[in-house]
């Protein structure tokens, strides 16, 4: 994205924070606006910040990481807050945690092992508003499963509610094309890709882009062939 990335910390020890505070805030195309060990925090206090990247440590006090971002973006969305991304930060870098925290509602998760320079370059990608990188990294390890009969239908009937474009724009998207592809398959301006995949999103009560992906994976929407 243009301009200065604004990052806020959410949780995690003060030496964790701070080593990645000074990580960012020496490359100038990063400010950190919010820096938080957590405890106590107030939902509304945490709406009040405008950020592109939140990193919310997974074991918050009180509550999972987890947690938090699935309770701020469903609060945001009855609000109808503007949020920008989340990180999940975990001690271990792990397959499981990766999911879970693109379920709950985050980009990505990122393991205070990887190091500073993975860590710059996955805020700096957790940036762009329309990130699902991550998703479409772990998707080959989803396996289709039906959820629940009540969430399948509601898939049912969203795609019966989306036009005929909409419905190519979803199913290349299920393809793991691009939305600059999209576009160009489906002879739409971009503008209508992105606002047909939150649509989608808005009818499957979802919040992110990433866990569309998931989702359409489980619904057996998005197949082995389609992962090559």
């Amino acid at each position: 994205m243009a301009g200065v990335i604004r990052v806020a910390f959410v949780g995690g020890t003060e030496i964790i924070r701070s080593v990645r505070r000074e990580a960012l805030t020496f490359d100038k195309s990063f400010s950190v606006v919010y820096d938080s060990d957590g405890f106590n925090l107030d939902q509304q206090e945490f709406l009040n910040i405008t950020f592109d990247v939140a990193i919310i440590d997974q074991r918050l006090s009180g509550s999972s990481g987890f947690d938090f971002i699935s309770s701020i973006q469903a609060v945001a969305k009855v609000t109808g807050t503007k949020l920008g991304n989340f990180l999940l930060s975990s001690a271990f870098q792990d397959e499981s945690i990766r999911l879970q925290a693109i379920d709950s509602g985050a980009v990505e998760a990122v393991a205070v092992s990887e190091g500073l320079e993975k860590f710059v370059e996955l805020v700096r990608l957790a940036s762009d508003p329309f990130a699902d990188f991550a998703a479409r990294e772990i998707i080959s390890s989803v396996q289709p499963t039906l959820i629940d009969s009540d969430r399948y239908r509601l898939a049912e009937r969203t795609l019966e509610i989306l036009d005929d474009k909409e419905q190519s724009i979803l199913r290349a998207f299920c393809d793991l094309k691009s939305d600059a592809e999209i576009a160009q398959i489906v002879k739409v301006p971009k503008l209508k890709v992105r606002n047909t995949i939150e649509k989608t999103q808005d009818l499957l009560m979802l919040n992110t882009r990433s866990q569309l992906i998931l989702q359409m994976r489980r619904f057996g929407a998005i197949y082995p062939s389609s992962l090559s």
